[in-house]
């Protein structure tokens, strides 16, 4: 072999090696890199985040305390709907609305609540209902009233005939 053909021969094999290097060993270990370079930045940002909520744990937990007497956890179905229309009678009572019927609409489970509703049918004067409406609005169980319906019970009354859409949403 020539001395030419000898010196191509060098820096074919010579360009071969440097690719293969490239392309099996020093490309991977970039890429490598890079990606622990961002679960390193990943990480330190979720430290963070958790630093903060650390250092306002003890906010935190009152802030929890204030609302979890809202949360009631085990309890089944039927005794969460037994609850909540126990809660509509007493309300009822407290607030001198004569209830005529209480229907449980149904139940609609979703992935983290569940949400319960009752249909409602009383009859009472305009301010026992108001008093009604905001009693259970404010009341432990979480309950809401969707929808009012509010008609007189007769043309000379003063008594109104009406029907209630009540959810709760139980987690």
């Amino acid at each position: 072999m020539s001395k030419r053909e000898r010196l191509l021969a060098t820096l074919t094999v010579s360009v071969a090696v440097l690719l293969a290097f490239f392309i099996f060993i020093a490309d991977p270990a970039c890429k490598k890199w890079i990606d622990l370079g961002g679960d390193v930045e990943s990480a330190n940002a979720r430290l963070l985040k958790n630093l903060k909520l650390l250092a306002n744990k003890e906010y935190l937990e009152k802030e929890y305390d204030k609302y979890k007497q809202y949360i009631q956890k085990g309890a089944g179905e039927e005794e969460e709907v037994s609850s909540i229309l126990k809660e509509i009678e007493a309300t009822a009572a407290g607030c001198s609305v004569d209830v005529t019927s209480i229907k449980p609409k149904g139940t609609k489970s979703f992935k983290e609540y569940k949400k319960f509703t009752v249909e409602v049918t009383g009859e009472a004067k305009l301010n026992d209902f108001l008093k009604f409406i905001y009693d259970l609005e404010d009341s432990k169980k979480l309950l809401k009233v969707e929808r009012l319906v509010l008609t007189l019970k007769g043309s000379q009354s003063d008594t109104l005939r009406g029907t209630l859409i009540i959810r709760k949403i139980s987690f």
